[in-house]
């Protein structure tokens, strides 16, 4: 089809001014006013009629989808202009292929197009910088691709040292504001990030944690965060089960700093896709732990067992430590309900290879059929006689308090105490020795007080320390003399196997295996001592 310019002696212009955050670094040449002002000239010096000012203020030009120019596009729709300057091409934008559409566009509707820095000008025939367009184009366009890697390499850099550079702090911390880069726990989102992580070793699955939340009216991490700077917001939000598994599974709660779990394919995309867990970047000991390492380590153990087992499956305490011994893939159990003459309504559960059940049609495997309340009875009775005979409730004990944190925290504490005490006693000495040196002429009154004031300032700040510590170490006895008490009722519990739980199985158990001809191995993760402890 054929183009017939019609050009018009009257120019009705709109200026386009962009600024990127990335320009912004580069201080008062690339701003705003400075774009403003040199294009304000160039209209006033060429005599052409000003219409209207179109502004994207921190937005990147390897995108088009901007407000700004989105309302210059519409104004040239509505003929209200047909000319567009920008103070180089550039402002126009950082997108070789946009960019060229766009000019072709501008040349199918007559309109004008100028870039004064590069001496840009469509509609002059004459004017060989014109020619240079697409060459330029390329080239501001490898200007953001080079910025790109140099920034993702700093990035990358700063996130290894362990800088925290996320725009938002996760779920249960805030930033330092005293250091950017660093963390510290946001105790009213650190407790919801507890109770999570204990709901889920209690063996709740994760739409039921996230029930629980939203049921609770718990905000959910987006909106606490507007929350906590002042917005006010009458709905809470449902909890999503992806948020609640991305908590679960996110290191940073341990103090191991996790970053990069999040990229972007390309500079020009906004599109966020997860990142493989092996390429997150984890410094490890690099913010506060919310949880302990313990804890996690068991609840990663729990995650990755069930994560690909039923969704009806939460009742079942076995689930995830079943597997079939000639395949080596998980039995899964499902759930059904029955109705008998005798007992009426009542629920049963079977077992099959998930292996067989998803291929069954090839052959691979056999259906290795298990009723699963006998299996389980069966566990849990060859479980009691293992610990009946193998663990003593004193052994048990010592292994409990070796793990807890707190037994380590009193021990530092009361050596720190021993310590400080200790100098405060030679700084009395001191204290005596130089009392004896001003009576003997070996040093003079002025230089005897203000040594003697030094040691006095030192003895105050120790006592202060000692005082602090006493107060930290009566609160942490009272804790340890709590904790001695539920591992008296954890030990009990371990051992008489009345009420197991998906925590307590898990510390026992390491698999199940089972064969077709429903023969069963139980593999512990501890070693049974063939006389007893």
């Amino acid at each position: 089809m054929e183009v017939i310019v019609i050009l018009s002696d009257l120019y009705k212009v709109g200026i386009y001014l962009r600024l990127s955050r990335e320009d912004d670094l580069k201080g008062e040449s690339g701003s705003i006013s400075n774009q403003r002002e040199i294009i304000n000239q160039y209209i006033k010096d060429n005599h052409l009629l000003f219409v209207s000012e179109y502004i994207d203020d921190g937005v990147s030009g390897t995108e088009f989808d901007r407000e700004g120019w989105n309302r210059l596009i519409s104004d040239i729709e509505a003929k209200r202009i047909n000319m567009v300057i920008t103070k180089d091409l550039s402002r126009f934008g950082r997108n070789e292929g946009q960019q060229l559409r766009y000019l072709d566009y501008f040349y199918e509707n007559a309109i004008r197009y100028v870039a004064i820095l590069d001496h840009v000008d469509t509609f002059d025939e004459s004017n060989t910088s014109n020619e240079m367009i697409p060459i330029q184009c390329f080239f501001n366009e490898k200007h953001v691709r080079d910025t790109s890697k140099k920034m993702k390499a700093s990035v990358f850099h700063k996130r290894s040292q362990g800088c925290f550079l996320g725009k938002t702090a996760p779920y249960g911390y805030k930033k330092d504001p005293n250091n950017k880069y660093k963390l510290v726990i946001d105790q009213e989102a650190a407790l919801v990030v507890k109770k999570i992580f204990d709901l889920f070793v209690d063996g709740k699955a994760i739409s039921e944690i996230s029930r629980i939340l939203t049921d609770k009216k718990i905000p959910i991490p987006s909106e606490y965060k507007s929350l906590t700077v002042g917005m006010k917001s009458t709905a809470y939000g449902i909890w999503n089960n992806r948020t609640i598994s991305d908590i679960l599974q996110l290191p940073t709660y341990v103090g191991d700093l996790t970053q990069g779990r999040f990229r972007k394919p390309s500079y020009k995309s906004k599109k966020r896709i997860r990142q493989k867990k092996e390429d997150w970047i984890i410094c490890k000991d690099q913010c506060p732990a919310i949880i302990d390492r313990e804890v996690f380590d068991l609840v990663q153990n729990i995650y990755q067992r069930n994560k690909n087992q039923g969704k009806h499956t939460q009742n079942i305490l076995l689930k995830g430590l079943v597997y079939c011994k000639e395949c080596g893939h998980t039995i899964g159990f499902r759930l059904q309900k029955v109705s008998t003459k005798k007992k009426g309504e009542v629920i049963r559960c079977y077992g099959n290879c998930n292996y067989w059940s998803k291929y069954k049609k090839y052959n691979v495997c056999t259906p290795h059929n298990t009723k699963y309340f006998d299996l389980e009875d069966l566990v849990l009775s060859e479980i009691r006689k293992i610990c009946e005979s193998n663990l003593h409730p004193n052994y048990l004990k010592d292994v409990l308090q070796s793990r807890d944190k707190s037994k380590k925290i009193l021990n530092d504490l009361e050596s720190q105490l021993r310590k400080l005490e200790m100098e405060v006693k030679l700084c009395k000495k001191k204290k005596e020795d130089l009392y004896y040196d001003k009576l003997e002429g070996i040093i003079d009154l002025d230089l005897y007080i203000r040594m003697k004031n030094r040691i006095a300032e030192e003895v105050t700040i120790k006592q202060s320390e000692i005082q602090e510590i006493s107060q930290r170490l009566y609160h942490i006895k009272n804790e340890v003399t709590v904790c001695n008490e539920r591992y008296d009722h954890f030990i009990k519990e371990y051992l008489s196997m009345e009420r197991p739980n998906i925590q307590l199985l898990s510390s026992i158990i390491d698999k199940i295996v089972i064969d077709e001809n429903r023969n069963i191995d139980i593999y512990y993760k501890f070693k049974p001592l063939e006389n007893g402890y």
